[in-house]
């Protein structure tokens, strides 16, 4: 093997490139020592170079606004991994759904909206063309509903495996795409509408950056996640796709993996990539891990049995309940009791900077639980007692958005109820909750969670407006009876009613 043809001269070479391309270097001189370079490129070389950026201190924010030119640079030259599974054709499976969306959606901007705009320009007041113009990015609003799901569904299982930055790179781009047709929307329904040429900038910027997402998700993105999950990733990934929904199409028909594709991926090596970017991720979160932080221990990617468990299947028409995944942290195999349960039962409370908190109930019960001679657990509280249907029906019934994280700042728990604000999924349980947010909102989450862990602060307040609703949304310290802190709880509520009430109303 020659020099090079060795992977180490041709990543060098990449990373080259695109170093070249951050420093203002000129696209046409990129476009050429690459096209003398390579004949063809695979996207794990791609992505290596990429992760190499970020490590070497890139901010991967200042990656996404280069994003589209190193999507250019390699358009074209890029090796297929394989020729896409037969499963990944099958009606429901999520690739196959991304796909059949981004044709609609490609198909709404070049045959509806592209032509209207410019007959709208032409006619110079067409009503009719206006109105169809209006309607398709009114339409087009729905594509958060496709980036929702890739973030909430799709990044997760990514992360599991250790590929961290190009889920960031890409969520960055995804939130100037909405802030685009968003954009794009208000201008034509404004009266008057601006002129036709500010309209025209506006809507061909949110076309071509659509356009170029498309062919990231299609041709990098799922190229390279198919070099690590398994068959049993994807049926998670059709089972919790639903509540978030599509866009621009029905509801797919369900999709679950076959047995016999469950038990050939039991026999399929680790791929060499999904070590390589396992060591990578570990590599980026110690350089990043501040001293007085402790960090979970990373797992690694769990065996095929145990991701196949972890899917919500339907047997014979009965849906069977979904496992909790726990991909990011080892967990002890049996129950053990905790430090601080330890602390309390010894009458050993450490010395915290905090004075602990007395009980106004001085003959309250300890929290513990009961199990009757029916086998039914009894959930026992300083103020009460219930069981674990009713502890399950009034957390369903609060119209509050509830997620708990653990005090290694990992997602544990989230309320499942039929009004949620922000979606959750079961695939972002075991996540690294600053993983769970667009780059923008990384600083100020470590920043809320660094204050928590430090105990100078309690709780942090938000309020935003969202799809027409005033959300309300708190942070808060959770911390044991002797202050040691145990994680942060997030509720999110829809206020909007609230305010507007007047007077009042007496039972």
């Amino acid at each position: 093997m020659t020099d090079q043809h060795s992977s180490a001269y041709r990543q060098k070479r990449i990373v080259e490139i695109l170093k070249m391309l951050h420093n203002g270097g000129s696209f046409e001189e990129a476009k050429r020592i690459f096209d003398e370079s390579f004949s063809g490129v695979d996207v794990s070389e791609i992505t290596s170079a990429e992760r190499e950026l970020i490590a070497s201190g890139l901010n991967p924010m200042e990656i996404q606004h280069l994003c589209n030119v190193h999507a250019a640079v390699f358009k074209g030259a890029i090796n297929p991994n394989g020729a896409e599974t037969p499963a990944q054709e099958q009606p429901g499976h999520p690739v196959a759904v991304l796909k059949l969306e981004n044709l609609v959606i490609n198909s709404l901007l070049v045959d509806e909206l592209l032509p209207c705009l410019k007959k709208w320009q032409q006619s110079g007041s067409d009503q009719a063309y206006l109105n169809r113009m209006q309607q398709a990015l009114k339409d087009l609003l729905t594509i958060d509903r496709h980036y929702s799901r890739k973030e909430n569904l799709l990044f997760p299982l990514m992360d599991k495996y250790g590929i961290i930055a190009p889920p960031k790179v890409m969520w960055g781009v995804d939130d100037q795409i909405r802030g685009l047709v968003k954009t794009a929307y208000q201008m034509v329904i404004s009266e008057p509408v601006p002129d036709k040429y500010e309209v025209e900038a506006a809507i061909e910027k949110m076309t071509k950056e659509i356009q170029e997402m498309i062919f990231k998700e299609e041709e990098i993105m799922v190229p390279m996640v198919n070099e690590v999950f398994t068959p049993a990733d994807w049926g998670l990934m059709a089972a919790e796709s639903q509540p978030i929904g599509y866009t621009l199409i029905p509801e797919p028909l369900p999709w679950q993996p076959s047995q016999a594709d469950l038990e050939a991926s039991e026999q399929r090596a680790v791929p060499a990539i999904a070590k390589e970017l396992n060591a990578m991720a570990q590599s980026l979160a110690d350089k990043q891990t501040p001293v007085s932080r402790v960090q979970p221990e990373v797992k690694t990617t769990p065996t095929k049995s145990e991701a196949a468990s972890q899917i919500p299947f339907a047997i014979q028409g009965t849906p069977v309940e979904t496992p909790v995944i726990q991909a990011s942290v080892a967990e002890p195999k049996s129950a053990e009791m905790p430090d601080f349960v330890k602390a309390m039962l010894a009458d050993k409370a450490p010395a915290e900077k905090r004075p602990a908190k007395v009980s106004r109930n001085r003959e309250a019960p300890q929290p513990h639980i009961e199990i009757g001679t029916d086998n039914q657990a009894t959930i026992v509280l300083p103020s009460g007692t219930m069981n674990l249907s009713e502890l399950t029906a009034i957390l369903q019934v609060l119209p509050l958005d509830l997620t708990f994280v653990d005090q290694d700042d990992i997602v544990r728990w989230f309320s499942d109820n039929n009004h949620r604000i922000f979606p959750r999924t079961r695939a972002v349980l075991g996540r690294a909750v600053v993983n769970c947010h667009p780059p923008k909102s990384v600083d100020k989450v470590e920043k809320i969670l660094a204050d928590f862990h430090a105990g100078t602060e309690d709780h942090a307040d938000f309020w935003i407006n969202f799809r027409g609703k005033l959300v309300y949304i708190r942070y808060f310290a959770v911390r044991d009876p002797q202050q040691r802190y145990l994680g942060c709880l997030e509720v999110s509520q829809d206020i909007t009613e609230i305010q507007a009430l007047t007077g009042e109303k007496r039972l």
